[in-house]
């Protein structure tokens, strides 16, 4: 009997949805979740349930996740296969909440959504502001004296143009950030997405935010000459390039000491 409910665990698993299975692990490490809507799209929020206010906020953005199956069909639910910001999150020990993108998390089939936000629009003018406001109105609903916005891969360059627009933002980490889409998609002999915005083509974040940014010197997703070209036009910068990482290795390993940076 034991081994069948075992069995029956490990094919309800499989048949889970990327949302659903992602969903599960954020509530095996203790988090919660609610949703906070702009005035296009819904935002799922991951939190802790004994989240203290007052002091640091950090706030994580995810990667693009899947946008496509096999590279060839657009996916059906593009949240992330390999939850890695769960667990950057779950090291920290400052108050942290997961900011969903729009159609992420289990929102892919909600009335504003269309595959075309997690593909060609993905870092566009609407998912960018959806975020802010979202952002900005859970804030407003809590107390904290200062904002720090930790984003992976997509996830940072989302960071990067939302970065002007926070209350009480202080800086501004990357992690393996597709920060100049233009050359990325270049690199890769990718179609330009040209519906969506390019920090590279920012004037530049206000020199009072700070801007840490972390490239894998192993990196061939996001290779880290993208990310230092990108650093090395800006202001109140720091870029620091990290052998023995690629794109998603092994950043969980090392991140209380990355932590300690940004400090």
């Amino acid at each position: 009997m034991k081994k069948l409910t075992i069995v029956f665990v490990v094919l309800l698993s499989a048949c889970a949805t990327p949302s659903q299975r992602f969903h599960q692990q954020a509530q095996d490490l203790g988090l919660i979740s609610e949703q906070i809507s702009s005035e296009i799209f819904q935002h799922k929020v991951y939190f802790a349930k004994n989240l203290i206010e007052g002091g640091v906020l950090h706030v994580y953005l995810d990667g693009d996740g899947t946008p496509w199956e096999r590279r060839r069909w657009i996916a059906d639910d593009p949240t992330a296969r390999n939850p890695l910001i769960l667990r950057l999150m779950n090291q920290d020990g400052a108050a942290s909440i997961l900011l969903g993108r729009p159609c992420y998390y289990g929102l892919s089939h909600a009335v504003s959504c269309d595959s075309k936000y997690w593909t060609s629009h993905r870092y566009s003018k609407e998912v960018v502001d959806s975020m802010v406001t979202a952002l900005n109105r859970w804030l407003a609903q809590h107390d904290f004296n200062e904002v720090v916005i930790i984003g992976y891969s997509g996830g940072g360059a989302i960071a990067v143009l939302m970065a002007d627009k926070i209350m009480n933002l202080s800086s501004v980490v990357t992690i393996s950030a597709n920060l100049d889409v233009a050359k990325w998609s270049e690199y890769h002999g990718y179609l330009p997405l040209k519906q969506s915005l390019n920090p590279a083509d920012m004037i530049g974040i206000n020199s009072n935010i700070k801007q840490i940014h972390f490239a894998g010197k192993e990196d061939e997703v996001v290779p880290s000459f993208i990310i230092k070209e990108y650093a090395e036009k800006q202001e109140n910068v720091k870029f620091y390039g990290l052998a023995g990482k690629d794109h998603s290795c092994c950043w969980d390993e090392d991140w209380d000491d990355l932590l300690e940076l940004i400090k």
